[in-house]
């Protein structure tokens, strides 16, 4: 490689940076024009490729730089990064996906196989690792953190890893706070910890995180956008009614009695013993001996006594007949005559004479 060319590749990787794709790709152009096997001018225009999302091309590139250098790690890791967004793309389940995901597969395991301390190859193949084997990647990331555990990134793919794979929710958010905490502006991990707030149905923590990324990252705007579309579609969605009258599935009739329905066995002890005091309260105040019962009228009216006849020796006493009972007894006094009104005398007729004119 000459002066020139390198001083072009190394001005072209400084733009790719900066995000001048077009730029970057004209200066690498014409270091190709004149040393079409230039290995460092292939690998930087198909990153320039990945970047602008022009996969194939980007694997073309990459492998031709591979060809002219076949152990260039820096290539391998741009055709993993290719063949894992093409594998992403295709229809799920089909040959083409699975061939992608092949190729990636390969390209970042020897990646790693070329240098297994440098820790951005063992980043990406965790990464192609989890698609299919999140145990594996999972083993590769930590590998990676061990050896440099204060790299912001390797944090996010573990937090990554442990949200996509479902292996574990806090260790997901651990992780991925830890991310943070070394870089706290770091986009992606700020993506995943909103997503992984959106999972667990934390929706304001969720769009927060994700405004944050399209703030940050405006190229992200559509994937947000797209994303709190979907939040608020799924929040408005009517819930369907429950049947609170309806009864239990049939296997939960026979499930024991939960704890919660204790307190009626527990309101009947106290009850009882409520009642238990009471009778032993009113046992202790009633007196030993009890007070002598109270006469009650008699609803009868006492037979009225006939004073005795005195005999003498010449009548002898009367027989006594038992008294009528529908006649009234005699008191002491004797009777009275009745009353008689006395006649009223009727003065005769007076007839006057005639009235003379």
């Amino acid at each position: 490689m000459t002066a020139f060319a390198h001083d072009e590749v190394a001005r072209a990787k400084v733009l790719i940076d900066l995000g001048r794709i077009d730029a970057a790709r004209a200066k690498l152009g014409a270091v190709l024009a004149a040393d079409p096997d230039n290995a460092d001018a292939l690998m930087l225009m198909g990153y320039a490729w990945f970047r602008t999302g022009e996969y194939e091309k980007s694997v073309g590139y990459s492998a031709a730089a591979l060809t002219a250098f076949p152990d260039y790690q820096s290539a391998l890791r741009v055709l993993a990064l290719a063949e894992q967004e093409l594998a992403h793309l295709a229809e799920l389940d089909s040959a083409e996906r699975q061939r992608h995901y092949d190729r990636a597969l390969a390209a970042a395991t020897r990646s790693a196989e070329l240098d297994p301390e440098y820790v951005e190859n063992l980043r990406l193949l965790a990464g192609v690792q989890s698609a299919t084997d999140p145990a594996a990647a999972l083993s590769t990331i930590d590998r990676a953190i061990e050896i440099d555990p204060d790299h912001a990134d390797l944090h996010r793919v573990r937090g990554s890893i442990l949200r996509r794979g479902g292996i574990s929710v806090p260790g997901a958010e651990a992780a991925l706070r830890e991310a943070l905490r070394l870089q706290p502006e770091h986009v992606d991990a700020t993506q995943e910890l909103a997503l992984l707030d959106l999972d667990r149905g934390d929706r304001e923590a969720g769009e927060r995180g994700l405004r944050l990324v399209a703030q940050w990252d405006p190229s992200r705007a559509d994937f947000v956008r797209a994303t709190l579309a979907a939040v608020e579609a799924e929040a408005g969605r009517e819930q369907e009614p429950v049947f609170t009258h309806m009864p239990p599935p049939q296997e939960a009739r026979y499930l024991p009695e939960t704890p919660r329905s204790n307190w009626r066995v527990w309101t009947a002890l106290v009850f009882g013993a409520m009642v238990v005091l009471r009778l032993i309260f009113t046992a202790a105040s009633t007196p030993s001996e009890p007070p002598p019962p109270r006469p009650l009228p008699s609803r009868y009216l006492p037979t009225p006594v006939v004073p005795p006849y005195l005999p003498t020796g010449l009548y002898p006493p009367p027989t006594l007949r038992p008294w009528p009972t529908d006649f009234p007894r005699p008191g002491l006094t004797p009777p009275r005559a009745p009353f008689r009104t006395p006649p009223v005398t009727v003065p005769p007729r007076v007839t006057l004479p005639p009235r003379v004119p």
